[in-house]
């Protein structure tokens, strides 16, 4: 008579946790990578930093379309359009996708490439920056760093902007104290990096 191999009850509780270990970690993987389509209008204002500019408030919406995923380091990128309702950017329709690649701190440079022909007919790579958003998990609530534009010598379009009088949108927001709350608490971390004026810096 063939006996009955009795088995490990140990064994057994090893391979349910390495099963459910490897289970954990792919949903984990998938959730961490998950790309989420984004179209969201936000009404906001436009404002200047700085208190001599506190009156320099207007309303304004932006309409954030496309999809945002994350890397396995937990960073996000968002691919798709940003459109301002009263405000125009500098950048052929064909091209005004973007891909912002946001940082640990919620940084997201916001940069268009397109080309351009010259009036002799030759055809140049163009760099154009819109500015910075951040954003929040589901992009309900942004700040938005409007840059100044600057057009360099060999044509090419960019900008400048800093915390003393720099230009800003903010969303959801009807007055300027509310949209200095938002962008406050949506850079908190990057206002807060040491590599960025000492990692005090308040927006005011």
């Amino acid at each position: 008579m063939l006996s009955k191999k009795s088995v490990n009850p140990l064994k057994i509780i090893l391979f349910s946790l390495m099963a459910m270990t490897i289970i954990l970690t792919l949903v984990d993987i998938v959730w961490v990578t998950y790309t989420r389509s984004i179209d969201v209008t936000i009404q906001g204002v436009n404002y200047q930093l700085g208190a001599e500019n506190s009156n320099d408030v207007q309303s304004e919406s932006v309409r954030i379309k496309g999809s945002s995923s994350r890397s396995l380091n937990g960073l996000r990128t968002f691919k798709g359009t940003i459109t301002f309702a009263h405000d125009t950017i500098t950048v052929p329709e064909e091209s005004r996708e973007a891909v912002i690649h946001f940082d640990k701190n919620g940084y997201g440079p916001v940069i268009y490439g397109y080309f351009e022909t010259s009036s002799s007919g030759v055809v140049m790579p163009r760099v154009y920056n819109s500015g910075v958003l951040f954003a929040d998990s589901d992009f309900r609530s942004v700040t938005f760093l409007r840059m100044k534009e600057v057009v360099a010598k060999d044509g090419s379009k960019g900008g400048g902007w800093n915390g003393g009088d720099g230009l800003m949108f903010a969303g959801p927001a009807t007055t300027r104290e509310q949209a200095l709350i938002i962008s406050n608490e949506l850079m908190k971390r990057h206002l807060q990096n040491a590599d960025y004026v000492g990692g005090h810096f308040i927006l005011k």
